[in-house]
């Protein structure tokens, strides 16, 4: 545009310029004006359509606060729908975790109560305690039937405590000891059980035993077994008191002398005795007599051996020996007596005969250890033998039963003390024969060093005689001139007449 307007300025000149400049203004007014009626039209139309909008957009904000008038209610419902299923979930874990607590409790209270209970009372409460304990155990039951099982099993309980308040009696069955099965009448006083039979002549404690769950009748004496079948017949009467809650008479109806225990063990009990009298009586005497030999040690009698040695009196070291009572001292002496010989061999000699004294009985002490638990073991067999076949032939048996393996464990027992105890003295005495043994090994080092220096010492003093004697032969064999160059006088010998 300026190029143009420039190149028709030059081309017109300055007079047209100024007309030039006024055609292109109005022109520029003109575009300018048509420019801004035609936003004025734009802006108008604009503003008709903005109306509609407006009006739009104002029923669109009512209708949304309405709507968020109707929602507001429902926001606060949904919160609290929310904050209420909270409480009620944590309410029903509380819940859980109390039926939780609770079963646990209960189930413990099951699994014990068979155990707090006197073995006679399962006669009463053993169908409900075997529901409750099924139920406990069965994993497919569900959590109302093992609840109301368990409920049962309590009330039964709560039941039982107030019958057992001062006493209480009850129709049931119980074992004698010949294992025959008696219908009569229980009594609990406390924590003991009395029972009588039907007849009256079968009365005494109630007891367990092992394997089974019908009491046995032990009897006492037959002023007690009386006393007792009038108190379970009538209910009442008199009962010496029991101040160790039935300790006293369950000690005196189990307690066993040694004597019993050992005829309780079967017959494998006799060699098992044998053994342990050899075991014990060797291991005494060889203690004794070790003991014996440590007390009549005399190292004074060694010591002047010794030194008599060294001196080169072999007389005197031999009748030092001799007289001694010391065992070191003797193994000395008998080796002194073939230093001729070979002093080695003499002292190891007499070192293994004085060890064999102190080894003597070591054979058996050793053999009796290591076949008491055998014999123990042979018992236990024999007696689980005796234990199956009374379970085979006789099921009406519990004593055969019991008393067989009562056979095997004490017979067990036995084998194992007597290999326990005699283990002790045994490595005592190892022990023992270890220290002798070491004092000879000194004491024989000693006197091989004595000897030796002695054979030494005594050659080189036989080197050094010889050497004097070939000098003395030296100089006589020598010529007078020879004598006077080595500062030596001849020596004239007179020639015979």
């Amino acid at each position: 545009m300026k190029t143009l307007l420039l190149t028709l300025i030059l081309a017109t000149g300055t007079a047209g310029a100024a007309d030039l400049f006024n055609a292109a203004a109005s022109s520029a007014q003109k575009d300018y004006d048509r420019s801004q009626a035609d936003l004025s039209r734009v802006r108008g139309e604009i503003d008709k359509e903005k109306e509609p909008l407006n009006r739009e957009l104002g029923a669109l904000e009512e209708k949304l606060r309405k709507l968020q008038d109707e929602y507001a209610p429902l926001t606060r419902e949904v919160d609290q729908a929310e904050l209420n299923l909270s409480n009620l979930k944590t309410q029903v874990k509380l819940s859980q975790d109390e039926n939780t607590y609770l079963t646990n409790i209960m189930d413990e209270f099951t699994k014990g109560y068979e155990s707090k209970i006197h073995v006679s009372e399962m006669q009463r409460v053993g169908d409900v305690l075997g529901k409750a304990k099924l139920a406990s155990e069965n994993d497919k039951s569900s959590l109302k039937d093992r609840f109301l099982a368990q409920v049962g099993l309590i009330k039964a309980a709560i039941e039982r405590l107030a019958d057992v308040i001062g006493g209480s009696r009850f129709d049931g069955q119980a074992v004698d000891g010949q294992g025959f099965v008696l219908d009569g009448k229980f009594a609990l006083l406390g924590p003991m059980a009395f029972f009588a039979d039907k007849t009256g002549k079968v009365a005494g404690i109630a007891m367990p035993q092992v394997g089974s769950q019908m009491p046995i009748v032990r009897s006492i004496t037959p002023e007690i077994n009386l006393a007792i079948s009038n108190l379970v017949a009538t209910g009442s009467g008199s009962m010496p008191l029991d101040a160790t809650l039935g300790g006293a008479i369950k000690e005196f109806v189990v307690k066993h002398s040694l004597l019993d225990t050992y005829k309780h063990g079967g017959p494998i009990m006799h060699p098992l005795l044998l053994v342990s009298i050899l075991v014990f009586g060797t291991a005494i005497e060889r203690i004794f007599f070790i003991l014996g030999e440590k007390k009549r040690r005399r190292q004074k009698d060694v010591v002047d051996i010794l030194e008599a040695v060294e001196a080169g009196n072999f007389d005197k070291a031999i009748s030092v020996g001799r007289t001694t009572k010391d065992y070191v001292a003797r193994a000395l002496t008998h080796a002194l007596s073939h230093v001729e010989t070979n002093i080695t061999d003499a002292l190891g000699l007499a070192a293994a005969l004085e060890i064999k004294r102190f080894k003597r009985g070591f054979f058996i002490l050793d053999t009796g250890m290591t076949i008491a638990p055998l014999l123990g073991l042979l018992g236990t067999v024999t007696g689980m033998m005796a234990s199956f076949a009374a379970i085979g032939g006789d099921m009406g048996a519990p004593t055969a039963i019991t008393g067989g393996i009562a056979e095997a464990l004490i017979a067990t027992a036995f084998g194992l003390v007597i290999a326990m105890t005699g283990l002790v003295p045994f490595n005592y005495l190892n022990n023992m024969v270890e220290d002798a043994e070491h004092e000879l090994e000194v004491a024989a080092s000693r006197l091989e060093l004595i000897i030796e220096k002695n054979k030494h010492e005594e050659a080189l003093r036989q080197r050094h005689r010889q050497a004097l004697a070939d000098e003395e032969l030296n100089k006589i064999a020598r010529t007078p001139e020879e004598q006077v160059r080595g500062g030596l006088k001849p020596i004239s010998i007179p020639q015979p007449a």
